[in-house]
């Protein structure tokens, strides 16, 4: 196979492909993390808050920005710059969030007004017994209580946007992370003696 060859074929491959890969998982993304708060909602709206829900949350997001890597890689004919990784991972991890931050602010706002009283109990509840399992004082339990109670739990428009915004974030880190890995520079030259013939 060619040089010239090769390079249309990748070109076919890649216009070929359907929807940008970055799309395609972003939807995904958004739909999977959409549907792991919708399940801990009906179960137990405090499993929202409890300590692995972050791990969890980011291993999914690492997975799923990885596979997206990965299908680009294949799509370009197993090559993929540590720069286009890690731009693609961003905009995957961009549009996830950003379709799960705006079912929060549906979930908060429209289908459960009074969740962010409920998850303000449920906050309260939780680290009292934290707080007495550790025998701290009752003075700094009092302390840490009355912080809570001033905490606004509601999804304002504001509160939304900071949480999409440190979503990017972090997502950016995991990005420059995951890329490292998921990187494979293409050659300079293509070594024809070894290419197979369809």
């Amino acid at each position: 196979m060619s040089q010239d060859e090769y390079l249309n074929r990748k070109q076919h491959d890649v216009e070929s492909s359907g929807w940008p890969v970055w799309l395609k998982w972003g939807l995904i993304t958004g739909a999977l993390q959409i549907a792991f708060v919708v399940i801990q909602y009906v179960i137990d709206p405090a499993l929202m808050i409890a300590w692995w829900n972050s791990l969890l949350s980011i291993g999914l997001l690492v997975a799923l920005m990885v596979g997206a890597a990965m299908e680009y890689r294949d799509r370009e004919g197993g090559w993929m710059s540590y720069g286009t990784s890690v731009w693609l991972m961003l905009r995957v991890c961009m549009l996830g969030s950003l379709l799960s931050v705006a079912f929060m602010g549906l979930l908060y706002n429209v289908i459960d007004k009074g969740l962010d009283e409920q998850m303000k109990e449920i906050t309260l509840e939780q680290m009292e017994q934290m707080l007495e399992k550790f025998d701290v004082p009752s003075e700094q339990i009092e302390e840490q209580m009355e912080a809570i109670e001033e905490r606004d739990f509601s999804q304002t428009p504001r509160a939304l946007i900071t949480s999409w915004m440190i979503s990017v974030v972090f997502g950016l880190f995991l990005a420059l992370i995951a890329s490292a890995f998921t990187k494979k520079n293409e050659p300079l030259f293509i070594d024809e003696s070894t290419s197979t013939h369809e």
